[in-house]
């Protein structure tokens, strides 16, 4: 649900969940998770809201805790007050490619289960519209400023139910893929807990198009999912008297670049819901 009076810098807030989840080996871990509309019908209208996340943050998970800001009798949000969806034993659907680091978990039934308590929540999905065409891709400089909305090391806005929302470049061409793969680079502050966080080009007021500037003109694309960022290994001599033995410790420093999959990835993932568990559905009620 959306309000149309919003800043698109507003409304992208409401899109996304910190995912805090347990494993089977009994330790936690924090990633970020989007809320998305796969596999919508044209006829209907109707659609199936995912959390979308990277694969690393949920297997072998045994529960995964996020929320919602609730809303208001009139469906606007109550920033303050929020209801926490706290999932256990849920199968996660894997991207097709092991190699492509995304999963997704449909929400519809918990939402349903929630609305005929008389419960409202709040949040603002992501639609397959914003993922760019190639044309799109095409038309982007090598260096385009971008956004990456997440929850870096567990950091939020606990009060208000907000996450953190961080600001880079490109480092790689978006048209091209990174290493063969569907991946591209971005110049940003990238921590754990930000695995999972969608990645955007976001204009409000003025949009810089192929070097023509358009005052008064918002944009948004969204450009893919951060996964992993890399890093390098300090080291460094400690001495202490007396103390035959100088222990030598190593720690890895981020080196301020993220991996992102591509956001036509998830059309990927769509296509394998819509063809397999939508389909096995379907199946079940003829």
């Amino acid at each position: 649900m959306a309000n149309q009076e919003m800043r698109l810098s507003n409304m992208v807030m409401y899109s996304t969940v910190m995912l805090q989840c347990q494993y089977k080996n009994g330790t936690t871990g924090i990633g970020t998770g989007f809320i998305m509309n796969l596999c919508r019908d044209a006829e209907s209208n109707r659609c199936v809201p995912v959390v979308l996340t990277n694969k690393h943050v949920t297997n072998d998970s045994v529960k995964c805790v996020f929320g919602f800001c609730k809303a208001d009798p009139a469906g606007m949000p109550i920033d303050n007050e929020s209801f926490i969806f706290d999932l256990e034993n849920r199968t996660w659907i894997q991207h097709p490619d092991p190699e492509v680091d995304l999963c997704c978990l449909p929400i519809d039934e918990k939402l349903n289960e929630i609305a005929s308590r008389g419960i409202k929540v709040f949040y603002i999905p992501l639609g397959t519209n914003l993922i760019p065409a190639k044309e799109e891709i095409n038309d982007l400089s090598a260096i385009e400023d971008v956004i990456m909305i997440g929850y870096p090391i567990g950091l939020s806005d606990t009060i208000n139910h907000k996450p953190v929302i961080r600001k880079g470049i490109t480092a790689t061409h978006l048209k091209y893929d990174y290493q063969g793969k569907k991946q591209f680079l971005i110049d940003c502050a990238c921590f754990p807990g930000s695995s999972g966080s969608p990645v955007f080009i976001l204009n409000e007021g003025i949009v810089n198009q192929n070097g023509n500037l358009t005052i008064g003109g918002n944009r948004i694309l969204f450009l893919g999912v951060l996964f992993a960022g890399p890093q390098f290994p300090a080291t460094g001599n400690l001495t202490y008297e007396s103390i035959p033995v100088i222990p030598r410790p190593i720690t890895n420093i981020p080196t301020n670049l993220g991996f992102v999959i591509k956001s036509s990835e998830i059309l990927v993932l769509e296509t394998y819901i819509r063809e397999n568990i939508l389909k096995l559905k379907l199946g079940e009620h003829l």
